[in-house]
């Protein structure tokens, strides 16, 4: 009894559970960056084995509804659950980190790193070349699948071991999502966007692939997102300072003191970059890899609102409160409202010298893009949805080709669709923070002008959301604001003035 009562401090849980995280994230942070050449991962998962038991589990279950306290008991079942099956996992896991981490190609005659390869294609001018680059990263996808698909069907034979119906079932819980009715939105948001795309594809095909939108395979996706025409505007050795630069004009400069910032270029460094908070307010990574133009300051800042939100949680919060969050939806969404920054007019002239009739083509370009990426994140959830909802693993490559295909317009390699897939239907969270994102966005502009960036009262605003950690869920935040969860309007609207407006 009095180990069960032991266990059952609230506070103990989240003690131990806050040192399996920063070890975790610590770890994963010097894979990804390329200080370390193999993941140990399971290491850590082993050295914590006692938290990740069914018996604990099942403990934690039959308090939820005799504690007051049910909010933080549910996130910390839920990540106990899941690291329940990471210990299980994780040694796969590895395997496959390390496999990409180490790969290599050859195309005419130069080897590069995998993880090099995307950055080759987005700046690549030759369209026969970015294909050839593209058909080497294939080659090493396809060698890993079964290994991936392997790991895929032991973590769902691990959640059903939990109680649970169903993959689907499992994370519905774990976010608090009804996946069905986001699976509505989702579909109204590709029907509504669906001519504006269908027009703007046209027009940016012929004009910077040279052909018509036909039988374009999705490497050239890569290409057009990096926007290399408006390169010249974002220099490579301005991106970390004028992020810096910002947040002082904005008040939140302070934050900096614990964010570790990570721009070296390493040839084994991931080129996604990502934010870490191993312990959070007082130790946030941000990684970076810039590789010139406009994509570097887009993922600065994005990865700068997650760093900055996990700098100013308020100390005093329970652990539970600064790190479980039942999803990533809200955090996305403050990442969006910096990002999006990077293409506002009134942005680039004062931190870029941007004439406004330059910062009108960045604008539209950007906007392109974005609608872009927000087609393929529909979609990638559709894909996911339908495979765990009815369709089966086995249907996977088929379906995620279907959707990409029909939502994008791009030919899509049924080779991708695990290493595209986003564990834990992430991609909902963006196209969550998609929606809120311009909810809020509308709400800053009308609060405190056009430029609202420049205003330290923005500033103390959006220190003010970031102080409550994430307790809090995206759709919430809105509602206090007066806006509808899930209200479309404001981001088609965005598109429509900006791509459709001439």
């Amino acid at each position: 009894m009095v180990e069960f009562r032991k266990f059952m401090d609230i506070k103990a849980i989240e003690d131990r559970l806050s040192k399996f995280i920063y070890e975790l994230e610590n770890e994963d942070r010097l894979v990804r960056v390329g200080l370390k050449d193999v993941a140990e991962t399971a290491n850590i998962y082993r050295k914590y084995k006692d938290l990740f038991t069914k018996e604990k589990l099942e403990q934690i279950k039959t308090q939820l509804g005799k504690r007051s306290s049910v909010d933080i008991l549910e996130r910390i079942y839920f990540t106990l659950a899941g690291s329940f099956m990471g210990l299980e996992l994780s040694p796969d896991e590895d395997k496959i980190t390390t496999y990409f981490s180490k790969a290599k190609v050859r195309v005419n005659g130069e080897e590069i790193a995998y993880f090099q390869i995307s950055p080759r294609i987005s700046k690549e001018t030759l369209y026969q070349k970015r294909e050839k680059y593209d058909d080497e990263g294939t080659k090493v996808v396809a060698k890993i699948n079964p290994k991936k698909l392997m790991l895929l069907n032991d973590e769902i034979k691990l959640i059903e071991s939990l109680g649970f119906s169903s993959y689907l079932d499992f994370f519905s819980k774990a976010k608090k999502l009804e996946y069905a009715k986001f699976y509505a939105i989702v579909n109204k948001v590709k029907k509504d966007t669906d001519k504006i795309w269908q027009k703007v594809i046209a027009g940016v095909s012929r004009e910077t692939l040279g052909r018509s939108f036909k039988n374009i395979r999705s490497c050239h996706l890569v290409y057009l997102r990096s926007m290399s025409q408006f390169d010249n505007y974002y220099p490579k050795d301005k991106v970390v300072d004028i992020f810096l630069k910002w947040t002082h004009d904005i008040g939140l400069f302070d934050l900096l003191d614990s964010i570790k910032i990570d721009d070296v270029d390493r040839p084994k460094k991931n080129p996604r970059a990502v934010c870490y908070w191993p312990m959070p307010p007082t130790e946030v990574h941000l990684v970076i890899k810039p590789i010139g133009g406009e994509q570097d300051f887009e993922a600065m800042f994005h990865e700068g609102g997650h760093a900055l939100h996990g700098a100013a949680i308020d100390e005093k919060l329970p652990y539970t409160f600064k790190t479980l969050a039942h999803s990533n939806a809200l955090t996305e969404t403050y990442a969006f409202i910096l990002e999006d920054l990077v293409f506002d007019g009134e942005f680039l002239t004062n931190y870029l010298n941007v004439s406004a009739f330059t910062g009108n083509k960045i604008r539209q370009q950007a906007y392109f893009v974005n609608l872009m990426m927000l087609r393929r994140y529909l979609g990638k959830f559709s894909y996911e949805y339908q495979m765990f909802a009815k369709g089966g693993l086995k249907q996977g490559p088929s379906l995620y080709k279907e959707n990409l295909d029909n939502t994008t317009g791009f030919v899509h390699r049924r080779e991708n669709w695990l290493v595209d897939m986003d564990s834990g239907f992430y991609s909902a969270d963006y196209l969550r923070a998609w929606i809120a994102g311009a909810q809020i966005k509308d709400y800053l502009v009308k609060k405190f002008g056009k430029r609202w960036f420049l205003n330290k009262k923005a500033g103390d605003f959006l220190r003010k959301l970031y102080t409550r950690g994430v307790q809090d869920e995206v759709e919430d935040v809105v509602k206090r604001f007066g806006y509808r969860p899930w209200d479309t309007s404001f981001l088609i609207r965005g598109y429509l003035q900006v791509l459709l407006k001439s």
